[in-house]
């Protein structure tokens, strides 16, 4: 692994997945707005507190969005005293997201990494909240467990087989089962904050969980 000249830290990746999401960038097919997830961006409350917990330590909190795209996630928490990274496949969003880190004057508050997550793992312990949206990669979540610092946050939202009414040619392998993200972290021993409001849980499942503090 190695850091490039514009700030974006490399890893190696699979060229076909690369290249499909690039493709989609370029041609405007995936999201290029730097807006955060809004369910998660709904829990400020919450996130704020972790911080505040953190800053009151003397630490910047830190966190982690995977799949990031062009960074909305990543931008909002650096903007509310963050120090945020988001690791995606495609170099185009990753360009996308440090132009816009620039516009808002808070690129020292934030790290792009390069990376195919069919391979990359985050380190253990390194983070205060590590977030995931509609991205669905089951063996990342012994890794993001362990990313996360005991009373930090996970939260993550994808589409479940409920959605199947309104996709009917989505692959059911990229579809959660009803309830399966609140059995996750649950098992785990995890507090559970928030969850989808019922509309949005009709075709989603999110959740807000908190490692215990003392595990």
């Amino acid at each position: 692994m190695h850091t490039a000249q514009n700030g974006v830290t490399l890893a190696r990746m699979t060229d076909d997945d690369r290249t499909r999401w690039n493709q989609r960038y370029r041609s405007g097919d995936a999201p290029v707005e730097a807006k955060p997830n809004r369910w998660f961006a709904a829990q400020e409350a919450t996130i704020t507190r972790i911080a505040a917990e953190q800053h009151s330590l003397g630490r910047m909190p830190t966190a982690l969005d995977i799949a990031c795209g062009a960074g909305g996630t990543v931008l909002w928490l650096a903007q509310r005293g963050w120090c945020a990274a988001g690791v995606d496949v495609s170099d185009e969003a990753l360009a996308l997201a440090q132009l816009h880190a620039e516009r808002l004057q808070i690129s020292a508050h934030v790290q792009w990494i390069h990376a195919d997550l069919d391979a990359w793992r985050p380190p253990a312990d390194a983070f205060d909240c590590v977030t995931c949206f509609h991205f669905l990669e089951r063996r990342l979540w012994p890794a993001l467990r362990a990313a996360v610092r005991p009373g930090g946050l996970l939260a993550m939202q994808t589409f479940h087989r409920g959605a199947l009414h309104i996709r009917p040619a989505a692959n059911p392998a990229y579809l959660l089962e009803k309830g399966e993200l609140l059995d996750l972290v649950t098992g785990w021993g995890w507090t559970v904050l928030a969850i989808a409001d019922a509309a949005a849980a009709q075709t989603t499942e999110a959740v807000l969980a908190q490692r215990p503090a003392n595990k």
